[in-house]
């Protein structure tokens, strides 16, 4: 949990942008939690080129979003994209997203930008929401954000290894690599069988929404 309570150190929305200003738009993003028990982590956009994807299904996760799906913690997967050539501008919010709660980003990004999401799942292993390459060309943009395993921990449910809710603060969060899929796949869900109980912690398809819309001039 101390990893994930560090991120909400960063007291807020946190932003990079490297393009030029007077070839920038201003978006906003506003994301709604539609699950009724998970709490989201803090959220990172990013706006980008065709030439950049946030993660490959069947390919190993970056260290940055692989950080960000154990821990919540955005940081590391922060500092990636700034370091990114094919990446023009981040953000997070800086703040958990409880359940039927929505949160709201501005960012700037050329005119016809693509959209990648993404956040943990806090009462997972490394569970995370995300859609990636939206193309937001016009005023108004709405999609659903399904959930996607990092592959970087073992999903065993169990507290210990799990940093928010329902596992208390004091449980820690260590990682069980071991038996980790090493790559990133689609989430097959909450099984049970640990800590974790399916009647509350499972999902059935998505679990956020995100509508992205251009503010006008």
């Amino acid at each position: 949990m101390k990893k994930l309570l560090a991120s909400l150190l960063l007291g807020g929305l946190i932003t990079h942008s490297a393009i030029a200003s007077d070839d920038i738009k201003k978006f906003e993003l506003t994301i709604t939690n539609a699950h009724s028990f998970h709490v989201l982590a803090p959220i990172v956009v990013s706006t980008h080129n065709s030439h950049f994807s946030l993660f490959k299904l069947g390919k190993p996760a970056s260290e940055g979003l692989a950080y960000q799906a154990e821990f919540g913690d955005p940081s590391m997967l922060l500092a990636e994209l700034q370091a990114h050539s094919d990446v023009h501008s981040s953000a997070t919010n800086g703040e958990l997203l409880f359940p039927g709660k929505s949160t709201s980003i501005e960012i700037m990004a050329p005119k016809k930008p693509l959209f990648s999401i993404s956040a943990m799942i806090a009462g997972t292993n490394d569970a995370f929401i995300s859609v990636k390459n939206v193309n937001a060309s016009k005023r108004h943009k709405t999609k659903m954000l399904h959930v996607f395993d990092a592959g970087s921990e073992e999903d065993n449910e169990n507290c210990a290894y799990i940093p928010g809710p329902p596992c208390a603060p004091e449980s820690g969060n260590l990682r069980a690599t071991e038996n980790a899929e090493g790559f990133v796949s689609i989430s097959n869900g909450v099984h049970g069988g640990s800590d974790l109980d399916p009647m509350d912690s499972d999902w059935h398809g998505p679990v956020a929404i995100v509508s992205i819309k251009r503010i006008k001039d």
